[in-house]
């Protein structure tokens, strides 16, 4: 008790003499503060006060009239009309969009994929995406892509096949033959359909009968139709078995089946052996002629144009308008695959006849050009085909519309090069 009397009393003693001592110090404080009231408080209020008040008298009317507007029954009409064009415009603009990269603009799809994409190598490519008025050959400098589709024409597949023209089914059941028989054209016959009929490749029907794609067929001529692929050939003086299958790159054996013969390997001068899987020797190259010194330093004015405007390289061209390859032929691929979209075309590499136009399972809308010799190139993935069988093709032809039918994850051409039944690297006739 006495404690806190004593703690009272120290605090009576403190407040009587610490009282003026505060005052002293708080004066000047008390004067700076009324002092900053009075200039700086009160306008900043007044001026704030005024912007309240002019805020509320512009804004308050306008908030009205903009619901007025709202809420009018003309203005949602106008609204109604703007959001119908704007659907109408984006769903004509998705006809630019490939099917492989919709919605890859999106926000959504940059936070959630991945790119694991690899570019595989980067050169220039061509600028010229537009069909132009002469073919266009391969050119080295090409961008590849990996980002770009595939597809999967693989030849363990069950659907990548060699066998062109109908389907593989239709060729089984051909009967097998052993003589020569003559065919007589019937309307409506076309070259296509008749080495169709009978299980022939279109170039051996052309070689017995001394034909080309050019050729015109018409009602009752007679066509010599060999008993299998291969060519017929006339026995000349001096001819031997062995000479004979040394030139057409086949055995002496193969000869001997297909053929009948007098005496063992006797050969009667005129007469046609059969000679099963073989083809007309290429050629020789004309030779060389030496030209002047002046020839050397002009060139005709049409020689330059031409030599100017086309891209062929042995009679072949580049089969379609784009120049990005997306996938190279290999140990799986039988083909190559080159870019292109709803706007790009597939043209004929080389000029022969349609032996086959239509879907073809896993290739989907499929075109298939025999061109003599036992090539054959094939053209998949359309979306529209333009040609039919029977159709003679010249080098550049349109062919079809490129698209993404069958198994394909993308637009874009599948081109494959098939020669005697087997997958050849296009890239070795088309540059």
């Amino acid at each position: 008790m006495r404690s806190t009397l004593s703690l009272l009393r120290g605090l009576i003693v403190i407040k009587r003499h610490a009282g003026p001592l505060f005052r002293l110090f708080s004066k000047p404080l008390a004067s700076l503060g009324l002092f900053l009231i009075r200039t700086i408080g009160i306008p900043s209020y007044r001026i704030l006060f005024f912007l309240r008040r002019l805020f509320v008298r512009v804004v308050r009317p306008t908030k009205h009239r903009v619901l007025r507007i709202i809420t009018n029954r003309y203005t949602v009409h106008v609204m109604m009309v703007f959001l119908i064009v704007s659907v109408v415009f984006v769903n004509v603009k998705t006809r630019e969009v490939r099917a492989e990269t919709f919605g890859q603009k999106s926000i959504f799809y940059s936070l959630v994929a991945v790119d694991q994409s690899e570019v595989v190598e980067v050169v220039k490519a061509s600028d010229r995406l537009e069909r132009p008025a002469t073919p266009v050959a391969y050119l080295d400098d090409t961008v590849l892509d990996a980002r770009a589709h595939i597809d999967f024409d693989e030849e363990g597949a069950s659907y990548a096949t060699p066998v062109t023209g109908g389907d593989s089914t239709a060729v089984a059941s051909v009967p097998s033959r052993t003589e020569t028989e003559t065919y007589t054209v019937q309307d409506g016959d076309t070259l296509g359909k008749i080495a169709m009929q009978y299980g022939l490749n279109l170039s051996t029907i052309l070689w017995a009968n001394n034909l080309t794609f050019r050729s015109t067929i018409r009602p009752g001529a007679e066509l010599k139709i060999l008993p299998t692929d291969g060519v017929l050939y006339t026995v000349r003086s001096g001819d031997t078995l062995l000479a004979i299958a040394k030139r057409y790159s086949t055995e002496v054996d193969t000869i001997r089946k297909y053929n009948e013969f007098s005496a063992p390997d006797r050969l009667s001068i005129g007469a046609e052996l059969l000679i099963a899987g073989g083809e007309p020797p290429a050629q020789q190259a004309a030779p060389r002629r030496t030209a002047s010194v002046a020839q050397l330093f002009t060139t005709p004015a049409s020689k330059a144009q031409k030599s100017a405007d086309s891209d062929v390289v042995g009679g072949w061209v580049w089969p379609t308008n784009w120049h990005t390859i997306t996938q190279y032929y290999g140990w799986r691929h039988t083909g190559v695959d080159i870019d292109g979209d709803y706007t790009t075309h597939s043209y004929a590499a080389h000029e022969g006849v349609v032996i086959y136009a239509g879907w073809r399972s896993g290739y989907g809308l499929t075109v298939e050009i025999d061109h003599g010799n036992g090539y054959v190139t094939r053209y998949g993935h359309h979306s529209e085909i333009y040609v039919k069988v029977g159709d003679v093709m010249q080098a550049g032809d349109v062919l079809a519309r490129t698209g993404t039918t069958g198994h394909s994850t993308g637009t874009h051409l599948h081109f494959e090069v098939i020669k005697n039944g087997k997958f050849q690297n296009p890239l070795d006739y088309v540059r």
